[in-house]
């Protein structure tokens, strides 16, 4: 039985738009799920004019990231939503009743955490540091989701990014994938004397990583 949607069901609001209902909780508004949504819409306007990046926590039925979409598009030439939603019937459902019309808004649907941080794309996303919007009713539906995703310790150990890596990148970690990189960095240093060109590209590797992360410091 899928406990996730053990009590499911697609309501029409009092205007005619469909309401998602999950376990008893309302995903939009009953009433007016558009009003509603320009009203959360409104309450992070700050948040959307500094950045033209969000990550929202909850796809809902779509109402509020359509009217995210309105104000983004009124401070940026360019802009992104990536939504992310675990619930795989909720976004197939969405997708056959509405969808987005808009190509800059995407859906990531994964149900488990450790899924998203291996997907190259959404790491690439968070790199470019979005903003961060919680769709309350979906948090309160998946709060054990998402507060895994926001408190996940990725793994150190160079196995676990083995499928994130080019063939060039594979080939310098060979026999290596046991260690994280600081150890891998650590043991070259040890030997003292570098005898393979892979260790000098991996130490060349290193002096990167400092500079990217004291640039991190400071921004």
């Amino acid at each position: 039985m899928d406990e996730r949607n053990s009590k499911y069901e697609l309501q029409a609001s009092r205007n005619g738009l469909t309401v998602p209902v999950i376990n008893g909780v309302y995903l939009h508004s009953i009433y007016n799920p558009v009003k509603e949504a320009e009203a959360f819409a409104k309450s992070q306007e700050n948040n959307l004019k500094i950045k033209n990046r969000s990550l929202v926590l909850g796809l809902g039925f779509g109402y509020h990231i359509e009217e995210m979409a309105k104000i983004l598009n009124k401070y940026h030439k360019d802009f992104e939503i990536v939504i992310m939603e675990p619930n795989r019937r909720l976004v197939e459902d969405f997708i056959d009743t509405r969808n987005f019309e808009d190509k800059n808004i995407k859906i990531i649907c994964k149900d488990k955490v450790k899924d998203l941080f291996e997907d190259i794309l959404f790491i690439k996303f968070l790199m470019r540091k979005p903003c961060l919007i919680k769709h309350d009713a979906s948090f309160i539906l998946e709060k054990e989701f998402f507060t895994k995703f926001l408190g996940y310790q990725a793994s150190k150990e160079v196995f676990h990014y083995k499928s994130l890596l080019t063939d060039q990148a594979k080939e310098l970690f060979q026999d290596k994938e046991e260690r994280t990189f600081e150890k891998v960095i650590g043991a070259i240093k040890e030997k003292q004397i570098i005898e393979d060109k892979k260790d000098f590209i991996l130490l060349a590797l290193d002096e990167i990583r400092k500079e990217h992360n004291k640039g991190k410091r400071y921004e």
